[in-house]
């Protein structure tokens, strides 16, 4: 076969998975410089990691939403990205935000720094400011990488329970999986894998207190519920997986 032809082909394939990922049909937040990042970002997704998305991510158009997600590895930011027509100003460690190449990106995204010790009040004070001026905060409720590409989901922590209880905005749950299954940065951007996301409903919180204060067992019936909502996900995405490989298997005998 020519060598221009069977590169031309290689690059068909490995294109594919990008070219027919659910195009958000609107981003009115991605302007300027972020729309050019927007796209390498989303062709390093489609091409290195093969980022296949269940559905469209349901954050509004407009207005404030909070966007939750288990946390597997260090390339999820760029995953929810991929698939969400809204900026994403990520909740991160102060020491990437502090990062002289990171830092212009950051700002530019709306990125909130938080410190590792837990005890960072004012990232809370910054995630409600932002809620306050119409736009999206993902967080990820684990709190930590859990590097099992999705096969195991950590305890929520009761931060982003007394976040959404405040700002009473949706809140949106995503799954992630089949990703690199590392807690590496390097390892996680280098590592080739068949990413998937998965998005689900809002999370219904109307039946909990409306005015503060709110007590333990509020946010822990918060933070469990949108665990569960992950978690739901996460099935939903493993009787469909499995459902196809039984029916392969079937074709195959």
């Amino acid at each position: 076969m020519n060598p221009g032809l069977l590169l031309s082909l290689t690059a068909l394939v490995l294109a594919g998975p990008w070219v027919l990922m659910p195009r958000p049909r609107v981003r009115p937040e991605i302007v300027g410089i972020l729309r050019p990042l927007d796209w390498l970002n989303r062709l390093y997704c489609g091409l290195w990691h093969r980022l296949r998305l269940e559905n469209r991510c349901p954050l509004p158009e407009h207005g404030a939403a909070i966007l939750i997600a288990n946390h597997t590895c260090s390339i999820d930011h760029m995953l929810l990205q991929a698939g969400s027509r809204r900026v994403l100003g990520f909740i991160i460690a102060q020491e990437y935000f502090d990062n002289r190449i990171l830092h212009p990106i950051c700002v530019r995204l709306g990125c909130i720094p938080v410190r590792r010790d837990g005890q960072d009040l004012s990232a809370i004070r910054a995630a409600l400011r932002t809620l306050e001026q119409g736009r999206v905060v993902p967080v990820f409720p684990e709190g930590r990488i859990l590097p099992t590409s999705g096969r195991e989901l950590g305890p929520g922590r009761p931060g982003v329970a007394f976040l959404a209880l405040h700002a009473r905005v949706p809140v949106i749950p995503a799954f992630i999986c089949d990703t690199p299954p590392s807690n590496e940065v390097l390892k996680s951007l280098s590592t080739p894998s068949h990413s998937r996301v998965i998005f689900g409903p809002p999370i219904d919180l109307s039946d909990m207190p409306s005015t503060p204060p709110y007590d333990r067992s509020v946010l822990t019936t918060v933070t469990d519920r949108m665990m569960d909502a992950i978690r739901g996900l996460q099935k939903q995405l493993l009787v469909e997986n499995d459902a196809f490989c039984n029916e392969a298997d079937r074709s195959i005998g």
